[in-house]
């Protein structure tokens, strides 16, 4: 029988022994846990390092705008979600689970790209400069192309009006037998969507544009522009106003598979023929393909340059994407990695910069007239035939618009029925009234937008400014003063001259003369300079 103290002992190394055991539980617990958070910080660090890929490429003075974001984006969708027999898509009863391949990362490499303080008050250069930009690399960029094409909303099929004989349909009427005088009720029609629609859009006459519809093609060179392409550069210039500007920084793969096209008229043709590697037989200056149009419709040769820029759907009815750049600019950024930054990257299915000042439709036409950029008489009767339908000056009510006014010299699109639809209304309100598009621009969006959900994407000109280099028009270049010869040989400083002498009949005395006095010398002091105030 067990004494009261041998009892006590026992129950003391119980209570131990399950102190003990309770002790190294929580130790146990306490390790896991440990050992999770180990785990789930490490992975972080992976996906890190993985998302701040080597292969981010940054241009000069380039970057990414968290507005414009998508950490997985249209084209990474798109992709998955095809419809090969290589799909990785798991389908539920409501929803569908992607499964997305090994060989494309969740997020995007440029998610952690952010934009970079202003510089200091001191250091700020004057005048719209380039901001800087994400861009992937072009075989990155590539990989990111769209499986499938981006969704038109309710339009579905858009065909042309074709007319041997167009005539005014109204006294006064603007427009050309090009465009085919499109009635105001034509015009008012082609903004109802529908999902089938036939509206005018240039090229009204012959059997095909290029062919007998005014801005003809040599007959030589419409098979080439009928053929598929995934993408395609065009430019233009007419009345030889520009000189021709070789793209740079262009991958081999791009140079391989993208066209570069540049529309010429005759006169500028003939000016290419004496001043240029240009020959009858290679047809090419550089990486452009010279595309000479024939009996252009317009006197204007800025309205002529509006038909391949707003209509190149048209001229290459079997193109994907296109990339239009005003002859004035040079290309310094491949075209995949535009493609994939304005249009992929942020689903959308046109992009356009906005102006780097204005955003107001009112303020633009006022500065065009202030620059003589077009008949004011003309500019005000387009904006007061839109202010009677409706048009108002450009305020926060319209966000998430953040413009009316596009810096038009730059269009990134995919060439589907409703962005055929835009350009097409677009170049019918540049044919109607004055060629200066930007003023014109607002009205065709909005009035498309009021029936379907579709927008376009308007990123910031500094970003524009980055993947092309502005130039001067020929007529400026061809008045600038050469530059001064550089010498090596060092002048002596001249003598001093005495006080009082003569220098160009006036007498150097030292003193301000009563004309000087009172008024401050200013100097001039160089753009980024320290003394600007």
């Amino acid at each position: 029988m067990l004494t009261s103290n041998s009892k006590d002992k026992e129950r003391s190394l119980s209570f131990l022994c399950c102190w003990y055991l309770g002790r190294r539980r929580v130790a146990m617990l306490l390790l896991l846990s440990l050992a999770f958070v180990v785990f789930v910080l490490g992975s972080y660090t992976i996906n890190k390092e993985s998302s701040n890929s080597p292969n981010i490429h940054q241009s000069i003075e380039t970057i990414e705008f968290g507005i414009n974001q998508t950490p997985l984006s249209r084209e990474l969708s798109s992709f998955y979600t095809g419809d090969s027999n290589n799909d990785q898509t798991t389908r539920g009863s409501d929803v569908d689970i992607i499964h997305p391949p090994p060989s494309l990362p969740s997020h995007h490499p440029c998610d952690s790209f952010s934009f970079p303080p202003p510089p200091p008050p001191g250091l700020r250069r004057p005048g719209p400069r380039p901001c800087p930009v994400c861009y992937l690399s072009p075989e990155e960029a590539l990989v990111h192309m769209p499986k499938h094409q981006f969704e038109s909303p309710v339009l579905k099929n858009l065909t042309f009006i074709h007319e041997e004989s167009p005539v005014k349909h109204e006294e006064g009427q603007g427009g050309s037998e090009f465009g085919g005088y499109p009635s105001l009720e034509d015009r008012t029609n082609s903004f109802d969507i529908k999902e089938s629609m036939t509206v005018h859009c240039g090229f009204v006459k012959g059997t095909k544009p290029g062919h007998q519809t005014g801005f003809d093609i040599d007959e030589d060179i419409l098979p080439e522009m009928d053929q598929f392409h995934e993408v395609i550069v065009a430019s233009a210039i007419f009345g030889k106003y520009d000189l021709i500007q070789e793209p740079v920084n262009i991958s081999e793969m791009a140079r391989k598979n993208i066209p570069f096209y540049m529309f010429v008229d005759e006169e500028t043709h003939s000016y290419l023929k004496n001043t240029s590697s240009y020959t009858e037989d290679n047809k090419r200056v550089g990486l452009w393909r010279i595309i000479v149009a024939h009996n252009v419709p317009y006197t204007d040769a800025r309205r002529n340059g509006k038909i391949p820029k707003l209509l190149l759907h048209r001229l290459f009815p079997n193109v994907r994407y296109s990339i239009w750049v005003d002859a004035k600019l040079q290309l310094v950024v491949d075209p995949y990695q535009i493609l994939e930054r304005f249009l992929w990257r942020t689903n959308s299915s046109l992009a356009i910069s906005k102006h780097y000042r204005r955003f107001d439709v009112f303020v633009e036409a006022e500065a065009n007239k202030a620059a003589r950029k077009y008949d004011n008489a003309s500019i005000d009767y387009q904006v007061e035939f839109y202010k009677k339908e409706g048009l108002t000056p450009y305020t926060d009510a319209k966000l998430p618009i953040t413009s009316d006014v596009p810096e038009g010299c730059t269009i990134i699109r995919e060439h589907i029925p409703i962005t055929n639809l835009f350009t097409c209304v677009w170049f019918n309100e540049v044919d109607r009234f004055t060629s200066r598009d930007q003023l014109s621009f607002a009205v065709a969006r909005d009035k498309i937008r009021e029936k379907v959900d579709w927008s376009i994407n308007m990123f910031l000109d500094c970003e524009r400014r980055n993947f092309v280099k502005q130039v001067y028009h020929r007529d400026v270049l061809m008045n600038m003063k050469p530059p001064r010869a550089s010498s090596s040989k060092v002048l002596p400083e001249p003598l001093p001259l005495p006080r009082g002498k003569p220098v160009g009949g006036r007498a150097n005395t030292g003193k301000k003369s009563p004309g000087q006095r009172g008024k401050r010398r200013h100097r001039k002091v160089s753009a980024g300079g320290r003394n600007m105030r």
